[in-house]
């Protein structure tokens, strides 16, 4: 029996290992994930994060866009359930060279994602849009510069 998603077990870690000139690279690891995979800067982490959503459809887009063609195949290693992706064991043992943080997306509504950041130091930041993310990341990194 697969295992069901919620959203502690479906959390994403963003493993960085670089941070130059403004610009945040590294790696994802999740139990959602078969493989790492890596980002080159924060719209592509952003990208890579609303391709795993949409794949696994949690937690579900609030909005969808509908289409008479048949969806294009994945590029990302997602996994069909829990069971099928990366242990915890794996998962939690992966950081990043600069940083390491929990990514949770709880919600998608009015197509943005709404959750909770867990920084590895005990502090957790809540936001409210992909954009509020985004900067929350963006001051929370370039803090440590």
């Amino acid at each position: 029996m697969p295992a069901k998603m919620n959203h502690y077990d479906a959390a994403i870690r963003v493993c960085v290992d670089q941070m130059t000139d403004g610009r945040v690279s590294g790696f994802l690891t999740s139990r959602r994930l078969t493989a790492p995979v890596p980002f080159t800067d924060l719209g592509s982490l952003v990208l890579q994060i609303e391709e795993i959503l949409n794949r696994q459809c949690f937690p579900q887009a609030f909005e969808r866009t509908r289409s008479f063609a048949p969806a294009a195949p994945g590029r990302l290693p997602v996994a069909e359930d829990l069971n099928s992706g990366l242990s915890k064991e794996d998962v939690d043992a992966a950081q990043g060279q600069a940083a390491t943080f929990l990514l949770y997306v709880i919600t998608r509504r009015n197509t943005t994602w709404q959750g909770f950041v867990d920084w590895l130091d005990g502090t957790r930041d809540d936001y409210s849009s992909a954009l509020e993310l985004l900067r929350l990341i963006d001051h929370r990194l370039s803090a440590r510069t």
